[in-house]
């Protein structure tokens, strides 16, 4: 390696660090940090193509380890759930905003490219601040990673379909051509996958060597990433077929473990050098079009996440929060831009500009979360007088479900692993109760087992009442999603001061805010769980009921204490 690009490798390892560590401390995606200090360094070294090799190499490990996490059998699933959802927002916002793209100046090829690109959203921003906020359980969250996942998917196909834009002649041809070898390639992985790669990485981890299992895997994957490259295919392609021909093997989570720092650091060069390709003036020049491309994004899209979200029969904050927590372009699009930007598809400038947007969008993600409760009540409260359009900002057709009238009943909020154990119980000593769940297939089953049940958002005043919340006896709320928690407490309190309310919670700052609410009832599975753990330890060790007692009970108190 020349003196000077082992010069350029220190330095960007050095900025990367610099800019992910101001990143974090910002509250913002490591990869906006990386992108920055790209573009610093950049400045530079303007010539620095001998380092954007090492980026490559950063993808193909990037696809092999999603590819890693996940599994034909996940894979079956999500189809199952998401991926109608995922691909028609992929094709609609496609659609629309093509001819945006060529309005405002771009070539066909390149509004194409960007067209799809900018369909993408972020795995990496969006369900981390799903987790951050506890949301990944719920209705929404749930909808958001197995669209997510099917757009992770949908990289693939589009990464084909470019490089086959420029092979050059009939592109129709050429892109026939790459999906029919790409679907040859996919049929000869799931073999693959089922018969033959398990067994022989499962022979290779048997003789206890955690280097050679990782060496043997990073080996396939390259030699496939290699072989699809021959037949005209994207090499990321192969890697992330590799990834999840492995993942069927039991040793694929030891893998992906000793892989994930190699990917990590490849994965920030190769946002490092992408930032080498923004050229600062361009956006400065191009401030207003880059404003427009962010704007346009941002509203079309989130107008497009909705109409998805009605035409699958969601409603209510579940829609408004897909449809604005969707609004973003994802870290894939950068996959892409680099892709077109090798086959010479798209100018330097063009990524500048369109690079610039995404940035945008992924900045102001967070915020429009935080926004999402607030903006579904507003919405909620100016279309009540026109009936046909508030349909969409209430929770469920839960009047087509609504049950007789009950007394001294329990009304069950959310009915999953939780809940579903709750009314069990209920149903063997006859307690009356009845259920109030968002999901229209488990409505639709419990409807079959005769129980009562209404469908709707129980954060949805109208569907509280709907079940009787004034004349209840108690009422147990058992969904995940903290924020509704908070609106169901407080309006079940204003209402019905006498109703005991019997609540869940999963993190300890949960805890500590419905303590605060003056919940009659708080129960965190987590920590019965140790409680229980904790009493079989103490029988185990032969200790009295009454230690045992005490001891739980002193548990319990520095818990409520905390």
């Amino acid at each position: 390696m020349p003196e000077s690009t082992f010069l350029l490798v220190i330095l960007v390892l050095i900025f990367a660090s610099i800019g992910g560590f101001i990143a974090k401390k910002l509250k913002a995606q490591p990869l906006i940090g990386y992108l920055v200090s790209g573009i610093v360094l950049g400045s530079f070294f303007p010539q620095a193509s001998s380092i954007s090799k090492l980026s490559e190499i950063g993808i193909i490990l990037l696809l092999f380890s999603l590819g890693l996490e996940l599994s034909f059998s996940r894979l079956i699933k999500v189809f199952k759930t998401a991926f109608l959802g995922g691909i028609l927002q992929i094709i609609l916002f496609s659609l629309v905003s093509y001819p945006f793209f060529l309005k405002i100046g771009f070539n066909a090829v390149a509004s194409l490219i960007f067209a799809l690109s900018f369909s993408l959203s972020s795995s990496a921003v969006v369900v981390k601040i799903l987790a951050d906020r506890g949301e990944t359980e719920t209705q929404h969250g749930g909808v958001m990673s197995g669209w997510l996942l099917v757009q992770d998917l949908a990289v693939i196909p589009i990464v084909i379909f470019i490089n086959s834009l420029g092979g050059g002649g009939g592109w129709i041809s050429q892109s026939f051509g790459s999906f029919l070898k790409a679907f040859y390639v996919i049929v000869s992985a799931i073999v693959l996958g089922r018969h033959v790669v398990p067994y022989v990485f499962h022979k290779i981890a048997s003789v206890n060597s955690r280097e050679l299992l990782v060496i043997s895997a990073l080996g396939f994957s390259g030699a496939v990433a290699y072989l699809t490259s021959l037949l005209g295919i994207s090499p990321s392609l192969g890697a992330f077929l590799a990834g999840l021909v492995i993942s069927e093997s039991i040793e694929n989570h030891a893998v992906l473990g000793e892989i994930r720092p190699l990917r990590d650091l490849f994965v920030a060069i190769f946002f490092v050098t992408l930032g080498f390709l923004i050229k600062p003036l361009t956006i400065i020049h191009n401030f207003w079009l880059v404003m427009a491309i962010f704007s346009f994004t941002v509203i079309i899209k989130t107008l497009v996440n909705f109409l998805v979200t009605q035409f699958l029969g969601y409603r209510g904050k579940c829609a408004v929060s897909i449809s604005m927590g969707l609004s973003q372009v994802g870290e894939f699009s950068f996959v892409i831009f680099s892709q077109s930007l090798l086959k010479g598809l798209v100018s330097p400038n063009d990524i500048s500009i369109a690079t610039g947007s995404v940035l945008l969008t992924i900045v102001i993600t967070p915020y429009l979360f935080k926004k999402t409760v607030p903006f579904w009540k507003y919405l909620k409260k100016i279309t009540q007088k026109v009936l046909w359009l508030n349909k969409y900002f209430v929770g469920g057709a839960f009047k087509d479900f609504a049950e007789p009238m009950l007394t001294g009943h329990i009304v069950i909020c959310g009915y999953g692993r939780v809940g579903g154990w709750v009314g069990r119980a209920l149903t063997e000593t006859n307690t009356p109760f009845i259920i109030i769940d968002s999901s229209l297939d488990v409505v639709s089953n419990l409807k079959k087992g005769g129980l009562p049940v209404i469908f709707g958002d129980p954060a949805e005043p109208e569907v509280l009442e709907a079940a009787g919340i004034r004349r209840a006896k108690a009422v147990v709320v058992a969904i995940p999603d903290r924020i509704s928690q908070e609106i169901l407490i407080s309006h079940v309190q204003t209402v019905a001061p006498d109703v005991k309310i019997i609540s869940r919670v999963h993190l300890d700052s949960d805890w500590e805010r419905l303590k605060i609410l003056k919940v009659d009832k708080i129960v965190q599975p987590e920590f019965e769980a140790a409680i229980a753990i904790t009493r079989s330890i103490f029988i185990s060790m032969g200790k009295s009921r009454e230690e045992i007692g005490e001891r739980l009970k002193n548990l319990r108190i520095s818990r409520s204490l905390k």
